[in-house]
């Protein structure tokens, strides 16, 4: 049994990550603030986790409780996929509230820092194949007016993924650790940034020319490329993949 630990499955690509990787050989952990019933209507094999990421307090239970889900005795291999993410503010920094800006450090960068530590620390015994894959984006390096925490989040876990590839090494049971940035495509995020107050967020308009443009691919197609990467031989020690 292959164990796959998901955050942000409520909607967008973190479902269509947990719908891809549906299988009878699959046992999926899913993690986000709202249960998908839709989605565990689709699978025996997946135990839920309702939980707020920004609650960083809590993430090591939650991790623990995780964990506790995995049949050590069946596990074949086990990864990790820190996708959810937030957007907002949408705005200069100086008008940014305390916390908007509090919850898109912890959601985008600390909570996948402590959720790899902690898959990390607990599957280190495990003589199986472990990877990590970090849903970045290419805001890690394109910066916009209006975007500076969420450029500076995403840019750090790139950093971060490369940091923890190097302290792992290429041992046979070592954690791979990557970042990936899955390019333009449709989701809750681009949308906040369509409808944000062009005003406020001035790049709005780059955002909705995109849309209109057909520049978005599905998060259906992000969702294959990103599971043919995970469990394919191209999942490199300590990488950032900038093009899927």
């Amino acid at each position: 049994m292959k164990y796959f630990i998901i955050t942000g499955t409520s909607r967008g690509l973190g479902e269509e990550l947990a719908r891809r990787l549906l299988s009878p050989e699959h046992h999926l952990l899913c993690i986000s603030r709202n249960r998908n019933v839709a989605l565990m209507a689709e699978s025996e094999q997946i135990d839920y986790f309702e939980f707020d990421l920004n609650d960083i307090d809590q993430v090591d239970r939650l991790m623990r409780d995780v964990c506790n889900k995995i049949d050590e005795s069946k596990a074949e291999a086990i990864y990790l996929i820190n996708n959810a993410a937030v957007v907002t503010p949408l705005s200069n920094i100086e008008h940014g509230s305390f916390e908007e800006l509090t919850t898109n450090v912890h959601v985008n960068l600390l909570a996948p820092i402590l959720l790899t530590s902690l898959f990390i620390r607990f599957s280190e015994h495990l003589r199986i194949p472990k990877r990590v894959l970090n849903v970045s984006s290419m805001s890690s390096k394109n910066h916009l007016p209006g975007m500076s925490v969420y450029s500076a989040a995403k840019a750090g876990l790139d950093v971060f993924s490369q940091c923890v590839g190097k302290e792992q090494g290429e041992g046979a049971f070592a954690v791979k650790v990557i970042s990936v940035w899955p390019g333009m495509f449709d989701t809750s995020l681009q949308e906040e940034a369509r409808s944000a107050n062009k005003d406020v967020f001035a790049a709005s308009e780059l955002f909705n020319r995109v849309k209109d443009q057909g520049m978005l691919v599905s998060p259906t197609t992000i969702a294959e490329k990103l599971v043919d990467l995970l469990l394919s031989d191209q999942f490199a020690q300590g990488i950032v993949v900038e093009e899927l």
